[in-house]
């Protein structure tokens, strides 16, 4: 499952999840690229062009190999190499397109705006804002409204070009690549906002007599320049369109009565940069030789060099709030200041591997022994310095570096060290291709542990039955198809927690408390545990594999199980400890569900297709947890922890539709302190009290995904190819919060939106939202700032995620100006969405991998792109 957090391509955009959640910490799979293990980040370092297979590890008995960390999964990534015997082979490729903003939610006009605003007004017993002789002056320029959020954005640039090189001798191959990719960013402002990619890979395969040798050379560059400050979508959309002027007029940026500070369109134009460089090398040497028949021996050496660096720089950003004032009105970045950050990370991976692959008559049997180690060190410091004069560059004191507590900060070199060493094995037989079984193990001993629980063992055992290679089931192997039952059972680590968590730290703070009339420095500190141990997840897989139609029509089906014990929580201390109490392993969670696959591939005529479809369901439970429930609440609704509850779990009111009467309110149970009108939300009393409080709050949906499901379909007919791709969720439970819902909300905003008009009226009062209130009104805490299922959305959706169509030319028309291949093709992306709501995103997820919750979905979410591009390929 991949979740997009944000469509903005110079910040953290997606969620990889493999077969659900297991732990109350992260989630995230184990990438693992031409054997070396590599950060959670290197797949967006990776040229896509460069790839050769992408396969995904999920039961034990696969995944357990990899031992401390493949709870979670497995990526396996292997890229392009040469092949013996091969001429040299030259490819090119090239594509440009141009990503748009798609913005699904929509002001009303102007003179809607302010009318409606009084309307909430006076329904909350205030005077209007705006009087008619103002909503017709609106009225009359409507065609000349500018909503700011469309000022910010703009349809940017993509490119993409890649060359390589293969080949190979009898006993050496060899590919080399090139890439450059450039995505201009689609804020208006700066035209250097976006992204830069530069890719340099060399796979190099020679043999010398017994002994085998494979080299491996990569480099990227990442370079990304972004705004500084944030907030610009949810700024913008805030402002009515009856601001119909633009944010810059004159060379003088603009203020209103709703952005009365700054305006996003000065942030992004004059208030300075964030200058992000990411260098990253990876070297590695594999050595392999062969001892005797069926014997060989294999050195690994790898090292991962990375360096990472962020310049920031503001500047002054004067503000007006009229075209012809002279004196600005409000300075933003009064005190400018230049941030640099570096930091620098090597990971040294060595392995030494015994192979023994052998058959006996109608046995054969293969084996793997090895140790490995892995070494990391990460190195960081940063500095901060204020100026006065943005354009001069003058420090705000004679001192090269200001002291702290004198506005400037140098924060001193922090290196943190992890080092991993594992032992393992592996042990697989089969009988005549029709009984398999095998056994493998991983010990890791991990430096965030205490000696006595350093080491973990990871264990698994896979057994597989081929049924059609038994007499019994000749007839139906030869008129039907393969039939293959597998399973496995295995137990897969965790270790993702604090590097240092087994120590207690302290961690002084300036200025903490008063003595002697004179603030003093004061020291908090984190407990520590050497008792902290691994998670372990016991994992069951049982699958059926199944080739019909003469291996036309493929299907598989897998069942599986999960149990964590030992997920790593705080434990409940009384408020009066004073701090957080150290980590411990008391937490468990089950996590099951299925996955069906199929692949289908046939003719019609001279025309060949292909179908591909996938789709699986996940659920998990809180098994063990250190109190009876954790209720945390964030914005307008709560979350809950509770054993037997889904991880992420929504949690609030539900409601009764609205009051349509001063009489059903009387008789109706209402929260504490509100005194409701007709129009406003009625909530489920669930223990019939006669109060809405805490005991009537219900589970109301939870936001994994569930029921996700992919669909390909592709042709080609004399050099014409055509594909398109598809997927969606079944069920998600989304919360959309703030201005999307609730209609001139209390933080500054003064819109509303189309999608918002479905409010009660007495005339209207089979209605979505409840009626118009201002904000601070009794009305408004009662329909708005109430945790309740208003705010959830159904998320499920169906999305056209991919159409591609392309035409290769004849090879009789090109063999005589040299080229073996010439394919052209367009391509689309996000082009059509199907779900119950057109003003969000259902793929947006306000989730990270832990299901921690980082703020509800809102107008804040940089908007979804859609991308329209062509390329060529070419090979000589």
């Amino acid at each position: 499952i991949i979740q997009r957090k944000s469509y903005n391509p110079t910040g953290e955009s997606t969620n990889i999840n493999i077969r659900g959640i297991s732990t109350i910490n992260s989630n995230a799979p184990l990438i693992v690229i031409d054997g070396l293990v590599s950060s959670d980040g290197s797949l967006n370092d990776l040229n896509p062009n460069d790839i050769d297979n992408i396969s995904i590890l999920k039961d034990a008995g696969s995944a357990s190999i990899y031992g401390s960390r493949s709870s979670n999964g497995v990526i396996l990534v292997t890229t392009k190499k040469g092949k013996n015997n091969n001429p040299t082979e030259i490819k090119l490729s090239s594509a440009v397109g141009f990503e748009s903003p798609r913005l699904l939610f929509h002001p009303v006009m102007g003179y809607q705006s302010a009318s409606l605003k009084n309307l909430a007004l006076v329904n909350s017993n205030r005077p209007a804002e705006f009087t008619p002789a103002q909503i017709q002056d609106l009225y009359d320029h409507r065609n000349e409204e500018s909503w700011f959020l469309n000022q910010i954005f703009r349809t940017a640039l993509q490119q993409n070009h890649n060359i390589s090189v293969t080949g190979g001798s009898a006993s050496t191959s060899y590919m080399v690549s090139l890439g450059y990719y450039n995505q201009e960013s689609n804020y208006v402002g700066n035209k250097t906002f976006g992204m830069q990619r530069y890719n340099l890979r060399s796979n190099v395969t020679t043999t010398l007599g017994p002994v085998k040798l494979q080299a491996l050379l990569a480099f990227t560059q990442n370079n990304t320049i972004s705004p500084t400050g944030g907030a610009f979508e949810i700024d913008a959309s805030r402002t009515p369109p009856y601001y119909y002027y633009k944010m810059k007029d004159q060379g003088k940026y603009l203020l209103n009565n709703v952005l009365s500070e700054f305006n996003p369109l000065g942030t992004l134009e004059g208030a300075g940069r964030n200058k992000y460089r990411n260098h990253n090398f990876v070297a590695n040497l594999n050595a392999q030789i062969n001892l005797f028949d069926g014997l060989s021996l294999r050195g690994i050496v790898g090292v991962d060099v990375g360096n990472q660096t962020r310049y920031t720089r503001t500047f002054q950003v004067p503000y007006y709030y009229k075209v012809e004032d002279e004196k600005p009105s409000h300075i933003s970045n009064e005190k400018n200041y230049t941030n640099n950050w570096n930091y620098n990370s090597y990971l040294i991976n060595s392995q030494l591997l015994l192979d023994y692959n052998k058959t006996f008559n109608q046995h054969s049997i293969s084996a793997l022994f090895g140790v490995t180690n892995e070494s990391f060190t990460g190195k960081g410091n940063e500095i901060k310095i204020y100026y006065t004069n943005p354009d001069l560059g003058t420090q705000a004191y004679d001192k090269a570096i200001i002291p702290v507590g004198e506005g400037s900060t140098v924060y001193p070199e922090n290196t943190i060290r992890t080092s991993i060493t594992s032992v393992l094995g592996r042990l697989s037989y089969n009988y005549l291709e029709r009984y398999y079984a095998e056994f493998s193990f991983r010990e890791d001993a991990s430096s965030k542990f205490s000696k006595k629980h350093r080491w973990g063992f990871f264990p698994s055992l896979s057994l597989a039955w081929r049924l059609t290679s038994e007499q019994w089931m000749h007839d139906f192997a030869s008129k039907v198809g393969e039939l293959k039952l597998r399973g496995s059972y295995g137990v897969l680590g965790n270790q993702t927690i604090g590097i240092y968590d087994r120590f207690t730290t302290y961690t002084l703070y300036p200025n903490t408390y008063a003595y002697n009339n004179s603030a003093v420095t004061g020291a908090g500190f984190s407990l520590g545990s050497s008792d902290l141990q691994w998670e372990k997840t016991k994992t069951l897989n049982i699958g059926i594999d199944a080739s019909l139609l003469k291996s036309h029509l493929n299907l598989a089906f897998d069942y599986y199980y999960k149990y964590t014990s030992g997920i790593l929580m705080h434990p409940v201390v009384p408020s009066v400890f004073g701090t957080v109490q150290n980590m411990d392993n008391i937490g468990e969670m089950s996590n099951e569900g299925w996955e069906f696959s199929l692949n289908y591939h046939f003719k019609t005529g001279k025309v060949n297709h292909s179908i591909s479809g996938n789709i699986g369901d996940t659920f998990n439970k809180l098994k063990k947890f250190p109190r009876r429930e954790e209720i945390t609440s964030s914005d307008e609704i709560q979350f809950i922890r509770r054993i037997g509850v889904p991880l992420g779990s929504y949690y609030g009111y539900k409601k009764a539709g609205h009051f349509q009467s001063y009489k059903e309110i009387e008789t109706s149970a209402l929260p504490v302190g509100v005194s409701a009108q007709p129009g406003d939300n009625k909530y489920v009393d669930r223990n019939n009290d006669g109060i809405i409080d805490s005991r009537d709050r219900f589970i109301l949906g939870n936001a994994f995904p569930r029921y996700t499901f992919g669909l390909t379909y592709s042709l080609e007919w004399k050099g014409l190819d055509f594909s398109v791709f598809a997927q969606g969720v079944g069920k998600r439970d989304m919360m959309v919060r703030g201005e999307l819902i609730e209609p001139f909300h209390e933080n500054y905003s003064y819109v509303i939106f189309k999608h918002q008009l479905d409010f009660w009226t007495p005339t209207n009062t089979n209605a979505k939202y409840p009626r118009l209130t201002a904000p601070g009104s009794s009305s408004t805490a009662n329909n708005y700032r109430q945790a309740s299922d208003m705010y959830m959305l159904n998320a499920a959706y169906l999305r056209i995620k991919n159409i591609t169509i392309g035409y290769t030319l004849p090879k009789k028309l090109l063999k005589n100006i040299g080229i073996n291949k010439l394919r052209v093709y367009a391509t689309a992306h996000n082009l059509l969405t199907f779900s119950h709501n057109s003003f969000i995103d259902p793929e947006s997820s306000e989730f990270n991998n832990q299901m921690g919750n980082n703020g509800a979905n809102s107008a804040r979410n940089y908007p979804t792109l859609q991308y329209y591009g062509m390329g060529v390929e070419v090979q000589f």
